[in-house]
């Protein structure tokens, strides 16, 4: 009966924790370096990866190490994933508070995009990003129409170059 009791009582304060998979394709016509703020991982053209995205989960990929760079944003919190892309420019004096993508551009030096790519969550919004400019992406800090939502256990695919463009 204890042993009742205490497998009972340990099982009532586990925490139930989501995971959404996330399914990386490289469609682009070469290799990409996958960068994820940590390590670098090659994906050939026509390749995958996959990764999955726990509770709490709260970061970025992108094409390469350079900060210049389109990125797959997203958080797992609340029960739900939030994600975006962005492609708002950096540079040695960040973007401040710029209000538009072509006053980063001038405040920064920089530009935010590299690469093309589509987020596709199943049953939720898809957003894509094939060029410089692109609506979908946040183009400046306080962009915060961009950021989309799914339930947390939502399957993610993350395309690099959809339609191989």
């Amino acid at each position: 009966m204890q042993l009742l009791t205490a497998a009972s009582s340990l099982a009532s304060s586990l925490v139930l924790v989501q995971a959404a998979p996330l399914n990386i394709y490289n469609q682009c016509g070469e290799s990409i370096e996958l960068y994820d703020n940590s390590a670098t991982q090659t994906i050939a053209s026509g390749g995958k990866t996959t990764r999955t995205l726990s509770s709490g989960f709260n970061g970025m990929f992108r094409d390469g190490v350079g900060s210049q760079a389109t990125l797959a944003e997203f958080s797992i919190t609340g029960g739900f994933i939030w994600y975006d892309i962005s492609i708002i420019p950096t540079g040695s004096t960040g973007p401040g508070n710029c209000a538009s993508l072509d006053e980063c551009k001038a405040v920064t030096g920089g530009t935010g995009f590299n690469t093309p790519m589509q987020i596709a969550p199943s049953g939720c919004t898809t957003v894509t990003c094939l060029a410089d400019g692109c609506a979908d992406a946040y183009q400046y800090p306080s962009d915060d129409g961009k950021t989309h939502s799914c339930v947390d256990t939502a399957s993610i695919t993350l395309t690099f170059c959809p339609g191989g463009s």
